[in-house]
């Protein structure tokens, strides 16, 4: 049997296919790009394609460090005033 000129039938019979669909994707990708086209292909995103962030500024730099050190600010007050509510509670230091 010529494999090449193989009716869909015979095909499917041939490699188990159950449904026309495949096969019929299949004969699209391969007119269109050959055995290559075939290949499977890795899932997912490629590795360092992810877009690119542009060079931060100057004051975007400083409106960062400016948001971080308000944040260490405002932890340190939290933990003072827990420590002070605890020694007021208890009478002792923690």
């Amino acid at each position: 049997m010529n494999i090449n000129r193989m009716g869909k039938p015979e095909a499917m019979g041939l490699f188990g296919i159950a449904s026309a669909t495949p096969l019929k994707q299949w004969c699209r990708l391969y007119r269109g790009g050959g055995a290559e086209a075939l290949r499977p292909r890795p899932r997912g995103r490629p590795r360092g394609s992810g877009a690119k962030a542009a060079p931060t500024t100057r004051e975007q730099e400083l409106e960062r460090e400016v948001r971080r050190l308000e944040a260490q600010v405002a932890y340190l007050k939290k933990s003072m005033a827990l420590k002070a509510e605890l020694r007021s509670r208890t009478g002792r230091r923690p």
